[in-house]
C-alpha cells in the first residue's frame, strides 16, 4: 500500500545540518503510527464519536497488529440509523477506510470485527538496511518526552541487604539504558529509605 510513510526524516527547514545519518533515519513507534491511521479510519466510520484507537500486537497467525475497536464501537452506534448489522461490518468499514501507508502490507477482518494489520516486508527490509548502513541508533524510538526520572535500587539502610536489591538495580539500570538509547535524558535516583525512626532509636541507646 503506497502513501504515507512512518519515517520522520522528511525535509524540515529547522533541521540541523550536523545531524548524523542514524538520527535522520529514525522513525516513530510503529504502534503510534498505526494508532494515527486507525484514528482516521474511525473518524470516517463514526465521525460524531470520540473513539480511542485500540491497537495491540497480534497473536501468531493473525498479522502483526490488531485493532479491537469494532465491538465496542458497534455497541455505541447500533441504535442509530446505520447500515452496520454486526461488529464484523464495522470492522470491514474500518478496513475499507484505512488510510494508505507504505508500512502496511495488508488488512483483514476476522470474527467479530477484529482488524488484523500485517506490516510490509519491504518496509521492514528497508528499516534493517537503514540500520546496517546508519547504525543501530536509527532504531531508537522517537518518544514524546525529553527527560525521565528513574528511582531504582533504593536499599533501606536500616535493614540488611539481600538479593532483591540486585533485581531492582538491574531492572532500573536496564530501563535507564533503554531511555538513553532513545536519546532521553535520564536522571538516575536512589532513595535510601526512611531511616528517621532508626536514628531516633539509636540516639536513645545509652552507651
Amino acid at each position: 500500500m503506497g502513501g504515507e510513510a512512518a519515517s520522520t526524516s522528511s525535509s524540515n527547514p529547522h533541521s540541523q545540518p550536523q545531524e548524523s545519518g542514524a538520527t535522520q533515519h529514525r522513525v516513530e513507534s510503529v504502534k503510534r503510527h498505526l494508532s494515527r491511521l486507525v484514528a482516521k479510519s474511525l473518524c470516517a466510520v463514526a465521525a460524531d464519536l470520540d473513539v480511542e484507537p485500540m491497537i495491540e500486537v497480534s497473536k501468531s497467525g493473525f498479522g502483526d497488529y490488531q485493532c479491537n475497536n469494532a465491538m465496542s464501537l458497534f455497541s455505541r452506534i447500533r441504535e442509530s440509523a446505520t447500515n452496520f448489522r454486526n461488529p464484523n461490518a464495522v470492522g470491514q468499514a474500518m478496513a475499507d477506510n484505512f488510510p494508505p501507508s507504505r508500512i502496511v502490507e495488508s488488512i483483514s477482518v476476522v470474527g467479530p470485527g477484529y482488524v488484523n494489520i500485517a506490516l510490509s516486508s519491504d518496509w521492514i527490509a528497508q528499516r534493517i538496511q537503514d540500520m546496517l548502513i546508519h547504525g543501530i541508533e536509527s532504531w531508537a524510538p522517537i518518544l514524546p518526552v525529553k527527560r525521565v526520572v528513574l528511582d531504582f535500587s533504593s536499599p533501606n539502610i536500616a535493614k540488611e541487604m539481600h538479593v532483591g536489591h540486585i533485581r531492582s538495580t538491574i531492572i532500573g539500570d536496564t530501563l535507564a539504558r533503554i531511555f538513553e538509547f532513545a536519546n532521553i535524558e535520564v536522571l538516575r535516583r536512589n532513595h535510601v529509605g526512611d531511616w528517621g525512626t532508626q536514628v531516633w532509636n539509636a540516639d536513645r541507646i545509652s552507651v
